[in-house]
């Protein structure tokens, strides 16, 4: 065959198609600042062409514009916390992120909708927020780094359905799970405003010339049920699959934590493959059970595990870098370290993936 390049070498792996070698696209989410400066100032595309990899760019820009017009936000950084304020005219909602000091990463300590009035304040400005199409952003970086390789649009400007969203960054977990509880109907009214503009959001931005699109879904019953995911997230996304299927265009679906009892769901619904997927112990289930559960028709995109990728010896590594990619075989697959590459994974031990992928035999 002859030789591909990385983006007809990504497409045919997620479509299934045959490769002239299996790519190895690596996640350099949170590892990237901890890699030498000089790195770091050649930029990401340097990096991917100097090691032999296939930059899949994930969740490249949404190409719309968001504006809420009535809503005014206060931001202000206190030492590691960073505090903002938004303010309606039917109440005030505050959120609160600190950062690390060991992987310089910035989390949620406090989140923006804590009581049935939080709610009301928040379906309000969903209810008021604009999205209009913007495709300057999607062309810019088509023109840059995204030139090479392979781009996944970010679909939705919030980055994830708004179940997901309400769990991560507007409620948390356990405010959830009192919510629904205790103000269903509420919880239940603000769940489906965000949807619908999610879905708004997608209708337009599908118009980019993006073929493949994504969500940061970050799905694992670490944070619901199965059933609350067939629920609410599960629908969404199917809604999601069916729009752009009709437009000749498919989903991915980030998905990088316990996945076991949510693969069939993610099948059902339609998406062409599941990115970042890890075996234990990150993730919950191992790559040939993945396989078996979602077949020949949809792909896997992940591999190597997160502490594995760090801690393994040098001389074990590329036998268990082999082995992944012998699990991950039977269907549509693509080499990479599963999300949250943890600080003090070298350039050089990606480089030693890259090398084993470019040698590595396909098996369909």
């Amino acid at each position: 065959m002859e030789s591909m390049t990385s983006r007809e070498r990504l497409a045919a792996a997620l479509l299934g198609r045959p490769v002239d070698r299996l790519p190895f696209a690596p996640f350099l989410a949170y590892v990237w600042e901890s890699f030498p400066a000089e790195v770091q100032a050649r930029g990401a595309l340097r990096f991917h062409q100097d090691i032999g990899a296939d930059p899949l760019w994930r969740g490249a820009p949404c190409p719309v514009r968001v504006s809420t017009p009535g809503l005014e936000v206060r931001t202000w950084q206190e030492g590691r916390r960073a505090t903002a304020e938004f303010e309606t005219p039917v109440g005030t909602l505050r959120t609160v992120h600190a950062t690390s000091d060991a992987g310089r990463t910035a989390f949620i300590v406090e989140h923006p909708v804590k009581s049935v009035e939080d709610l009301k304040t928040q379906i309000w400005i969903e209810e008021h927020t604009r999205i209009e199409y913007d495709p300057k952003p999607a062309e810019d970086h088509l023109a840059g780094d995204g030139r090479e390789g392979l781009s996944l649009g970010m679909l939705v400007y919030r980055g994830k359905t708004a179940f997901q969203a309400m769990v991560e960054h507007t409620c948390g977990t356990e405010e959830m799970v009192m919510l629904l509880a205790d103000a269903p109907r509420e919880t239940e009214a603000l769940i489906e405003a965000m949807a619908a503009n999610n879905l708004r959001c997608a209708e337009l931005a599908a118009q980019a010339p993006y073929e493949f699109w994504l969500t940061f879904e970050d799905s694992s019953t670490q944070n619901y049920s199965p059933k609350l995911y067939e629920r609410y997230i599960e629908q969404e996304i199917a809604r999601y699959c069916e729009l752009l299927g009709g437009m000749g265009k498919r989903y991915v679906q980030h998905a990088c934590g316990h996945l076991r009892r949510l693969l069939p769901a993610m099948k059902r619904s339609g998406v062409l493959a599941v990115e970042s997927l890890s075996p234990p112990p990150t993730g919950n289930i191992t790559l040939r059970e993945a396989r078996a559960i979602l077949g020949t028709e949809v792909g896997i995109i992940g591999g190597i595990e997160p502490t594995a990728f760090l801690n393994l010896p040098d001389d074990e590594f590329p036998a268990y870098v082999e082995q992944v990619i012998e699990d991950g075989s039977g269907g549509p697959f693509v080499l990479a370290n599963s999300d949250s590459c943890p600080p003090g994974v070298t350039p050089e031990r990606f480089a030693v993936v890259a090398r084993i992928a470019r040698a590595a035999t396909v098996a369909r």
